[in-house]
């Protein structure tokens, strides 16, 4: 055999070589890229103080604009990993049960709380629904229902920062699907000294505002619901 014909052949088995290892590369990256979604995020509204037998205030639908989920690594203050990119609406229809937020894929381990902020729409973001904007402001929370009988729809711009520990660690792994749900509590938001506030009536704006902005973290909590029945597992 010459020395071309040995090049030639060295040539061709390094490109062998090469394009084999990059392929086998690229489908152990698509693998971890498409792996199955292994963590749910679920959504139920909370009747506690929804009125008396006059009905005074009856709440249908709630929506929370937020911005991104995070999970925060057990016994750890600084990683997490991301679930959901927002900004993002959190709907919830309180004439239905269970509503589902979201799924995704998050790498394997132990997780103790859930982390979010109540985000009213920046100037130069948009959002698909349109009732986070108009030409009043822009806002970040937006409640239907009806009072004495009267519909409204109650918009409050407030922003909080959101924190929920949950009552146990989670364990997440990519063998078997694990279901959180958030459990919001709205009327209290409507709610002062016992007395119910009309949404209706500008005067107590500023009450129900600051009520959604401090009282967000006592009417929400989250647990591990894999049965999605609203109960800790």
């Amino acid at each position: 055999m010459n020395i071309l014909k040995m090049k030639q052949k060295i040539t061709a088995l390094t490109f062998a070589v090469i394009f084999t290892t990059a392929l086998l590369y690229s489908c152990s990256d698509s693998s971890v890229t498409n792996q199955t979604d292994n963590f749910n995020i679920s959504l139920m509204g909370s009747q506690d103080s929804a009125g008396d037998s006059q009905n005074i205030l009856i709440l249908d639908t709630v929506k929370i604009l937020i911005e991104d989920i995070k999970l925060n690594v057990s016994n750890s203050n600084h990683d997490s990993t991301n679930f959901k990119v927002g900004p993002y609406i959190l709907f919830l229809d309180l004439r239905s049960g269970i509503n589902q937020i979201s799924s995704a894929a998050i790498p394997d381990g132990q997780y103790d709380k859930v982390k979010f902020e109540i985000h009213k729409l920046n100037d130069n973001e948009t959002i698909s629904d349109p009732e986070f904007a108009d030409v009043n402001g822009r806002y970040s929370v937006i409640v239907k229902g009806r009072y004495l009988g009267n519909y409204f729809v109650y918009r409050s711009s407030k922003s909080a920062h959101q924190i929920l520990n949950f009552p146990v660690n989670i364990s997440v792994n990519s063998e078997t699907s694990t279901n959180v749900t958030l459990v919001v509590k709205p009327y209290i938001w409507f709610i002062s000294n016992d007395v119910y506030l009309d949404p209706g009536n500008p005067a107590n704006s500023n009450d129900i505002d600051n009520n959604i902005k401090n009282n967000f973290k006592n009417c929400l909590k989250a647990f591990k619901d894999d049965d999605r029945n609203g109960i800790p597992d």
